[in-house]
């Protein structure tokens, strides 16, 4: 039997690959009837992905899948634009050799995936760079809310970014990222993570219209398959 981390973990993954569009109506009954469980760990699961800000709860309304509009999604790149260089600069300071090595094969795994064509899987890993990086800094009031920013952006990204247009500046930014923390230049680490803010922002389109033709059960039930 299916529990509770496993379902949080699916739904959270469906969410991250763009399966499960903005807007679309997490039904207890249905996920329910989808992973063959009771509602209670369902109401579990929906309440972990509200505390992670990927679902919204709305009163005598439902769960339903959650992506920043457009001034939301301008309010969170600014603040990345101010934190992330910040935590940049310190991981150029007190990154670990282990850290840096991690950063190098994310980047690498980052630009297969990129080639392959994988561009949510890719953006997974980007995901994982980036808070690599962040976690660098070893500084707990950097690493808490940009957790949450990073997670919203790659939401962001996930629906409208341009056809995986970041595939053809983010392998070399990030190699630029990486060179300067393990250089440890503080102030080019910080230039260079203000700048990629800026581009990743440059590569969102919410122009583009994401409407799932499948039916929440299907979704997961391919999933699962």
């Amino acid at each position: 039997m299916i529990n509770e981390e496993k379902i949080y973990h699916i739904i959270r993954d469906l969410i991250f690959r763009a399966k499960l569009p903005p807007g679309q109506q997490l039904k207890e009954t249905s996920l329910a009837e989808a992973f063959n469980v009771s509602r209670t760990p369902i109401r579990a699961v929906l309440q972990r992905l509200k505390f992670d800000s990927l679902v919204e709860i709305i009163p005598k309304k439902g769960a339903f899948v959650y992506c920043p509009n457009p001034r939301e999604a301008e309010q969170i790149f600014y603040v990345r634009h101010i934190l992330e260089p910040e935590a940049a600069g310190l991981a150029a300071v007190r990154a670990t050799p282990k850290q840096i090595e991690w950063m190098e094969r994310l980047l690498k795994e980052e630009y297969t995936l990129y080639q392959k064509g994988e561009i949510h899987q890719a953006l997974l890993k980007t995901q994982q760079l980036h808070m690599t990086i962040i976690e660098a800094s070893r500084n707990p009031y950097l690493i808490e809310p940009l957790r949450k920013l990073v997670s919203l952006s790659h939401i962001i990204l996930a629906y409208y970014n341009m056809s995986g247009g970041s595939e053809s500046h983010a392998e070399d930014e990030h190699s630029a990222i990486i060179n300067a923390i393990r250089d440890g230049n503080v102030s080019l680490a910080k230039e260079l993570s203000a700048l990629h803010t800026l581009s990743i922002k440059r590569d969102i389109d919410f122009s583009r219209d994401y409407r799932s033709l499948a039916s929440l059960h299907q979704v997961i039930s391919r999933y699962l398959a």
